[in-house]
């Protein structure tokens, strides 16, 4: 069994957690979501269950557990190196170089892969070449961080029966929700410096999160009205000639002591983030696009990645690119949006259309503080400029931080902030629900069904799919 007990952690930031007692044991073979917003925390737990970091007070143990830990971003070292030269290093002994193929079996892959360098991989590759390596170690409990990042819809779902599949226990940091659903039976919450520990699945978590926390809020509302009454009361006899050489004054004041210090605290709602809303597209056809050919130059020669594509997109559309990693999806995009120009046809944008492209991979200059960079990509002033940045959650402290020190999901939430702030009338939205937490998703989509522009989405979230109203589909093959 993994036990912690009394954990407490904290950072230069703050505190993360504080008196935190958990437990996994592979016979009970659990499968538990660590969900919360980002920067509570989810990443340092991994680390801190897994021993690569040590707690402020507590302690973590384990008993006849082999825990093993597959990372957010794979670093493989050396891409130039073949898949069976990389798992060869990874093997305790020499001669236990039989264990690869069976790991690289029970991971969905071929023998032949073993002779492929690892810069020619996919990402789904990477993904299973990297849980092939932890499986080396015959590991009881899984620590997985963040697995399906970069996945296509089918890596996912083979990732979901592997999950499912795996003989022990498996403890993952996910904000999948599709994922979620189909693999956790147990949720785990990090808030307030917590965690609350949910028996149940995603879709029901919500429903119970919500009915918790009522409950609080009743409590602490009733607690409240005792309080007052006492005070009421306090303040109208303790000086009442009825009262005042009787014990009863000071017993309704120690009372008052008591109730103020068993007094629940008033629970924290959720903030929301405050989008601006985007200006209205023009009825009509916003973009038309040929391509007839688009090639990339590699060391083998040129490789072929558009080729007769003809796409149209109207004031009203909702469209949802799909199609395997490597089909071209982001490609298609950069053309769409003009940083491409590179192709074989024509592409045609109506006059008066502004663009705002979230792109997959961060576009922010590292070393500007999260104020210049948002002052530097919007044509806000600057007196604006915080009360903007608060109403996506950044408050006044982090101004002056740079990029560079942001997690992967403040990063992202501030690409979302600079994007919305300049009001395109056409959105492309490359995999936007990457590094967001499962809240800030959830507000993005409700953001989105209120907008009234044309939208052109690349996204593996199955669930964000489901939400934000496609209304067509096009798939490259």
């Amino acid at each position: 069994m993994l036990i912690a007990k009394g954990l407490s952690y904290e950072t230069a930031d703050g505190k993360l957690f504080q008196d935190v007692d958990i437990s996994l044991d592979s016979a009970a073979k659990k499968r538990v979501a660590i969900v919360g917003k980002n920067g509570c925390g989810k990443s340092t737990l991994l680390k801190l269950l897994l021993g690569k970091l040590e707690p402020a007070t507590g302690t973590v143990s384990s008993s006849r557990e082999i825990v093993a830990y597959l990372q957010q971003d794979l670093d493989f070292g050396d891409e130039n190196q073949t898949v069976e030269k990389y798992l060869e290093g990874k093997l305790e002994e020499n001669w236990m170089t039989y264990k690869i193929e069976m790991v690289l079996d029970e991971v969905g892959l071929t023998k032949e892969i073993k002779t492929i360098e690892l810069k020619n991989i996919s990402g789904g590759q990477r993904v299973r070449i990297g849980l092939a390596e932890v499986l080396l170690t015959e590991p009881t409990i899984l620590l997985l961080d963040e697995p399906t990042n970069h996945l296509d819809q089918e890596s996912i779902e083979w990732l979901i029966g592997f999950a499912n599949n795996f003989n022990g226990s498996i403890a993952f940091v996910s904000h999948d929700r599709h994922f979620i659903n189909a693999v956790a039976d147990q949720i785990w919450e990090i808030t307030n410096h917590r965690i609350e520990v949910y028996g149940c699945k995603y879709d029901q978590f919500l429903i119970e999160r919500y009915n918790r926390y009522q409950k609080m809020l009743a409590a602490h509302e009733f607690s409240q009205r005792e309080v007052t009454e006492l005070e009421e009361w306090l303040a109208e006899n303790a000086n009442h000639p009825k009262y005042k050489f009787t014990a009863t004054v000071a017993q309704k004041k120690k009372a008052l002591e008591r109730m103020e210090k068993k007094a629940p605290p008033e629970p924290i709602p959720d903030p929301r983030v405050k989008m601006k809303d985007t200006d209205p597209t023009e009825k009509g056809t916003v973009l038309t696009l040929k391509i007839d050919k688009k090639n990339f130059s590699t060391d083998q020669g040129d490789r072929e990645v558009l080729k007769n594509v003809e796409l149209k997109i109207e004031s009203h559309d909702r469209i949802l690119l799909k199609g395997p990693n490597g089909s071209g999806k982001t490609t298609l995009l950069n053309i769409i949006s003009g940083d491409d120009k590179n192709f074989e046809g024509k592409r045609h944008l109506r006059e008066q259309t502004k663009i705002g492209y979230l792109k997959q991979f961060s576009s922010l200059d590292p070393e500007n503080t999260v104020l210049e960079e948002f002052g530097k990509k919007t044509s806000i002033e600057y007196t604006m400029r915080r009360n903007i940045l608060a109403k996506y959650l950044f408050p006044e402290e982090f101004m002056e931080t740079t990029i560079k020190n942001l997690s992967y999901g403040q990063q992202r939430r501030l690409e979302i902030a600079i994007l919305f702030t300049n009001k395109p009338n056409l959105l492309l939205l490359d995999e936007p629900t990457n590094h967001l937490d499962i809240f800030l998703r959830e507000d993005l989509e409700r953001f989105l069904l209120e907008q009234d522009v044309a939208i052109c989405i690349i996204s593996h979230d199955a669930y964000f799919i489901d939400k934000t109203g496609i209304t067509r589909t096009i798939e490259l093959k």
